[in-house]
């Protein structure tokens, strides 16, 4: 692109014109466009001009060679015409075992439950980053925070029937801890979760109350809730 066009041209037309495949080639152009382009402003920017159609990722056992296998589909009527066998990052694919944790805005957690190791993948642009777990938790989530488009793992860990929360950003690559708003302490929570709205939510037990519970977490305030169930599904054990 012409050194005479200002920059800040060069980038609305990029994120305006230029299909995801074309971006992985251009990361290559300097190291300027490349932070550019793996920025989480561009991806967010990028995402809302590229009316780009929802994929469905698809995980199934091979019965003759008892491998994982990945499959991703276009989520609508022309999903048997338009499917496509994804890079999965080796780390995932050498991994004893793996747990698929969630999605978010287009990223893949996975979680390597015998190295508590966390695998974020964008089967798009084909590329991921693993995150350990620094220590012994009971609890963890994974979603994109639609405010700053930052990346956001929480991790909970009871101690003492006390409970600690942590949340990891991509944007600092550290954890620091958050405040535990719930009068709650004896929980359970199931390894699975989901986000909606920029909200995680888990299914957990209540030892105390033998109640069911759904607990929240607002990747942008930061602070924990508690979704209200009926009574028919709040009092079964979950």
């Amino acid at each position: 692109m012409s050194a005479n066009i200002p920059l800040d041209i060069q980038i609305e037309i990029i994120k305006r014109l230029l299909p995801v495949k074309s971006l992985i080639r251009f990361r290559s152009v300097s190291k300027q466009w490349k932070s550019l382009i793996d920025s989480s402003t561009f991806i967010s920017d990028h995402s809302v001009y590229q009316a780009q159609p929802q994929h469905l990722l698809i995980t199934y056992k091979d019965v003759s060679s008892y491998q994982d296998k990945y499959v991703s589909v276009v989520d609508d009527d022309s999903f048997p015409l338009h499917k496509f066998s994804p890079s999965v990052p080796s780390t995932v694919k050498l991994a004893s075992y793996t747990l698929m944790l969630d999605c978010s805005h287009g990223l893949v957690c996975y979680m390597d439950q015998k190295t508590q190791i966390l695998v974020i993948w964008n089967p798009s642009i084909r590329k991921s980053i693993g995150i350990m777990l620094p220590y012994e938790y009971h609890a963890i989530g994974f979603g994109v925070c639609p405010k700053t488009s930052d990346l956001k793992i929480v991790k909970m860990t009871c101690d003492s029937d006390n409970w600690l929360a942590e949340v990891f950003t991509l944007s600092s690559r550290a954890w620091r801890s958050v405040s535990w708003n719930l009068p709650y302490k004896s929980l359970e929570f199931t390894d699975s979760q989901v986000v909606i709205d920029g909200v995680i939510h888990w299914q957990a037990y209540d030892i105390a109350t033998r109640n069911c519970r759904i607990i929240s977490f607002d990747l942008t305030s930061e602070e924990f809730g508690e979704v209200d169930l009926p009574d028919a599904l709040a009092r079964p054990r979950c």
